[in-house]
This record gives C-alpha cells, sequence and structure tokens, in this order.
C-alpha cells in the first residue's frame, strides 16, 4: 500500500509539473458501475490542437472497493456554444478488496458536454465506459476552472 500511494503520489506531481502554462485544472465527482464507488479526481486540460485536448487525470472510488485510478484521456470538443466531447483513453486502476489488492490496466471511450459561463468555468457531465478491467461505466460530474 505504502508503494502504491508512492507511486500515485508521483504520477500525480508529474501530471502537475509536465503541464503547459496553458493546461486548466479540473474538480469532479461521480459514480462508478462494477465496482460500485463514489470517485472524486482532478484533471487537467491540455490544448493539443484546436478543439483537441489531452486530459491526464487521477482518481480515487470508495465503496464496494478502494480504487485508484490514473488515466490518460484525449477529447476533442465539438464547436458549439454547449460544448459536447468525445474521446477515449487509456486508465491504469488499482484496487483494495477484501483478501488482496489488484492492479489493472484498460482503455475507455466516453462522452460528455460543458457548459459555458460568463466566469469562464465550465460545469461538465461525462459518461465513461470501461474496456478490459477497468470499472465498467463512469458517470462524472465536475468543474473546469
Amino acid at each position: 500500500m505504502k508503494k502504491l500511494m508512492l507511486v500515485l503520489g508521483i504520477i500525480l506531481a508529474l501530471g502537475v509539473v509536465a503541464q503547459p502554462a496553458s493546461a486548466k485544472p479540473g474538480l469532479y465527482a461521480g459514480l462508478s458501475l462494477e465496482p460500485d464507488d463514489f470517485l472524486v479526481g482532478l484533471r487537467w486540460y491540455s490544448p493539443v490542437e484546436e478543439n483537441l485536448y489531452l486530459v491526464p487525470s487521477v482518481e480515487g472510488g470508495f465503496g464496494d472497493v478502494t480504487m485508484f485510478d490514473g488515466s490518460l484521456d484525449l477529447h476533442y470538443r465539438f464547436k458549439g456554444k454547449t460544448k459536447f466531447y468525445a474521446g477515449g483513453g487509456a486508465t491504469l486502476s488499482w484496487f483494495d478488496f477484501d483478501g488482496g489488492s489488484d492492479t489493472e490496466f484498460g482503455g475507455s471511450i466516453l462522452g460528455g458536454v460543458m457548459l459555458s459561463t460568463k466566469s469562464g468555468k465550465l460545469p461538465f457531465f461525462e459518461v465513461k465506459l470501461g474496456l478490459g478491467d477497468v470499472p465498467d461505466v463512469k458517470f462524472i460530474l465536475g468543474l473546469s476552472l
């Protein structure tokens, strides 16, 4: 457990340091299915090209099992005042359950919507479908700062 926390801490630190000055943070919470967990997380939006964003994130899940995820997603934002987006990425998940722990690697496809506000903060809703041995579905509500 100590090694995992150290590795996650290093990944988080590198994610923060490696982001360009134009990167914007986001906070979120949500639910996952299989395992059934409550999620909290932090992500960064780094522009790559027009309407294309690299979105690394870290999150913790608590419920059926304790879970920590690190994800690297790519989002494409469609043009318009309401910013619909779609994308996918890779996820590394660590699960702690009764009787042991497990680390799994998988992918995801996702879709969501960001709402424009006068403050520049963008509330968002996202659905993420897991591919492989990661949570099957995540429903996420958050705020891009």
